[in-house]
C-alpha cells in the first residue's frame, strides 16, 4: 500500500480499511507503549512518594521521640522544682513555727512581768491606801480633839465673859 501511495495510484476501499487498521494498530501500539511508560513513571513516582512518606514518617517519629524526651525532661525539672519548693516551704514553716513559739514565749514573759508589776502596784496602792487611811484616821482624831478643845475654849471664853460682865455690872 505504501508503494501504491508512493507511485500515486488510487487506493481501494479495502486498501483504506487495511491502512486504517494498520493505523489503529500503530496507534494502539503507541498508546500501549505510552501506557507502559506512564505505568513505569507512575510506579517510580509511587516509589518516590512512598520513600518520601517513609522519610517523613521517620522524621515525625524522631520528632515525636524528641518531644517525648523533652516532655520527660520538663516533667523531671518540674518534679525537681516542686521538691525544692516543698523543701523550702518546710524550712519556712519550721522557721515560722520557731518564730511564733519565740513570740508566744516573749508575750508570756511580758504578760508575766506586767502581771507581776500589776500585783506589785496593787500592793503599793493598798499600802498607800492603808497609810492614807491611817493618816486620815489620825487627822480625824486630831480634828476631833481640836474641835473639843475649841468647844472648851468657847465654854471658857463664855464663862470669862460672864464673869467679866458680872464684875463690870457690879455686885
Amino acid at each position: 500500500m505504501m508503494k501504491k501511495v508512493e507511485s500515486g495510484k488510487k487506493l481501494t476501499t479495502e486498501d483504506l480499511v487495511v491502512l486504517m487498521l494498520g493505523m489503529f494498530r500503530e496507534t494502539n501500539r503507541r498508546i500501549d507503549d505510552l501506557n507502559r511508560r506512564v505505568d513505569t513513571l507512575f510506579e517510580a513516582f509511587n516509589k518516590r512518594v512512598d520513600a518520601l512518606e517513609n522519610e517523613i514518617n521517620g522524621r515525625f517519629n524522631a520528632y515525636d521521640e524528641k518531644i517525648a524526651l523533652l516532655d520527660k525532661k520538663i516533667d523531671d525539672k518540674f518534679a525537681e522544682l516542686d521538691k525544692k519548693i516543698d523543701e523550702k516551704f518546710t524550712i519556712l514553716d519550721r522557721k515560722i513555727d520557731e518564730k511564733v513559739s519565740e513570740l508566744m514565749r516573749r508575750i508570756d514573759e511580758v504578760d508575766g512581768k506586767a502581771e507581776s508589776r500589776s500585783s506589785s502596784l496593787s500592793v503599793r496602792i493598798d499600802s498607800i491606801n492603808a497609810r492614807i487611811d491611817a493618816i486620815y484616821g489620825e487627822l480625824n482624831g486630831r480634828i476631833n480633839g481640836l474641835a473639843e478643845r475649841i468647844d472648851r475654849l468657847y465654854e471658857l471664853l463664855g464663862r470669862i465673859y460672864e464673869t467679866l460682865i458680872k464684875q463690870v455690872s457690879g455686885p
